[in-house]
């Protein structure tokens, strides 16, 4: 038979609620410019691109912090 090897994540365990609070942060800040820029642009102001892009990385980042906010609290998905 083979010897299995355990299997070692690529990040520190320790280093996950750090992750995950930095991710949150950072799409809470890209969702709330977001948000502005949706409340104060008239339509004619708004730029496509930039509206898909703010919403693309505002919800990467978030999606990010809620895997790591699940692996510091012990749930590994």
């Amino acid at each position: 038979m083979t010897r299995l090897e355990p299997y070692y994540s690529p990040i520190d365990p320790i280093l996950y609620p750090i992750f995950a609070f930095l991710f949150v942060v950072v799409g809470l800040a890209f969702l709330a410019s977001f948000i502005v820029a949706q409340i104060t642009n008239q339509k004619s102001q708004r730029n496509l691109y930039r509206e898909l892009t703010m919403a693309l990385v505002a919800s990467i980042t978030l999606g990010l912090g809620g895997f790591f906010v699940f692996l510091a609290s012990g749930i590994y998905v």
